[in-house]
């Protein structure tokens, strides 16, 4: 329920987000003096500092040290699989490597291996409810199950639906993202 701003931006013009945040890439957070950047330390930022709802934050030292946990392992592994496949994205689709395509996808079906266990015990990573880090790690596996209007307006999107889909190998991972997302 913060008020807030957001500027669109266009991919080959990063002048306006270096100028504001000295960063080139998003998401940036500009709050008065504050330049942050990282997804995981804004909204950290914002849980701290403009908290007037339910925490997002675990109530217990265990879950907080559980889900950083489960971050530190699942979120380089899964972002690796994911942009293995970047090069591929910019081919014309006759000329991509499928080979690659499904090996990265194969990757990311074993990275979330521990992840669809965990979401088979309990429905959000830690405590009964979403947190912060359900928002963290949904974020970063949203290219297994983009918003329907992502895939429309973007290509990358429009790839990771075509090629790398998971639903049938890890659909209590694939639900878990589209709970995070609808939230």
């Amino acid at each position: 329920r913060l008020e807030y701003e957001t500027q669109e931006m266009f991919a080959a013009d990063r002048d306006p987000i270096v100028a504001a945040a000295g960063w080139p890439l998003t998401p940036v957070l500009l709050d008065g003096q504050v330049r942050m950047r990282d997804s995981a330390a804004i909204l950290h930022y914002l849980e701290a500092n403009y908290r007037d709802a339910p925490s997002l934050t675990p109530g217990s030292r265990d879950e907080i040290l559980s889900a950083e946990a489960l971050l530190a392992n699942l979120s380089p592994a899964a972002r690796r699989a994911q942009w293995s496949v970047e090069p591929e994205m910019r081919k014309p689709p006759e000329e991509r490597d499928q080979a690659r395509i499904e090996k990265a996808r194969h990757a990311l079906i074993e990275t979330l291996g521990r992840l669809e266990d965990r979401l088979a015990r309990q429905a959000w990573l830690v405590g009964e409810s979403m947190s912060i880090y359900d928002v963290i790690l949904g974020c970063t596996l949203i290219a297994i199950r983009p918003p329907p209007a992502f895939v429309e307006q973007s290509v990358i999107y429009r790839f990771y639906h075509e090629h790398m889909g998971i639903d049938g190998e890890r659909p209590r991972v694939t639900e878990w993202v589209g709970r995070v997302l609808a939230h």
